[in-house]
């Protein structure tokens, strides 16, 4: 056994060269991030509020941060993509998006208690991307490119991750 294994129980490996950032390009990149998650989250709750007024079926904002999440597919337009996503979920909910729901099968959509989970592969129409151009310019989320979920603050007090102040 090596020295670090029997002083910690395991052995440590070097990992590999990286680049760091600076202290502080890192904590405004983090603060943009937050403040952009920050707006990301009261859209979401708007729509869930909006949504829960109209409606029996009451959805919750974790379900509208997965339906955001799920559009994280690449695009050269996340903050589009995101919402659409988000819309085009809202319309399954609302039954609203009935021909794309006819065109799959039933069972793409599950319904646990008073939530419904899209399990299929569904992608957002051009009424969705409309929205979410709206939604970008309603919520001043045009300032932050983001590439990556990871990029954001959107994981869920369930997740075992809590953000105080958002």
């Amino acid at each position: 056994m090596s020295k670090n294994q029997d002083k910690y129980g395991f052995v440590f490996v070097k990992s590999k060269k990286y680049k760091p950032t600076s202290k502080k390009q890192k904590n405004i990149s983090s603060e943009k991030s937050l403040i952009f998650s920050k707006k990301i989250v009261a859209a979401l709750e708007d729509k869930a509020k909006e949504y829960n007024k109209n409606n029996d079926k009451q959805i919750t904002l974790s379900s509208l941060k997965k339906a955001y999440k799920s559009g994280f597919n690449g695009s050269e337009n996340l903050n589009l993509e995101t919402l659409a996503y988000v819309n085009l979920y809202i319309r399954v909910l609302e039954g609203k998006a009935t021909n794309l729901i006819t065109n799959f099968k039933l069972n793409i959509l599950e319904i646990i208690g008073n939530t419904v989970e899209v399990k299929g592969s569904i992608s957002p129409e051009q009424i969705d991307y409309e929205k979410a151009q709206e939604d970008i310019k309603k919520y001043n989320l045009e300032d932050f490119d983001f590439k990556d979920a990871d990029e954001l603050y959107l994981d869920d007090e369930e997740d075992r991750i809590t953000l105080y102040g958002v």
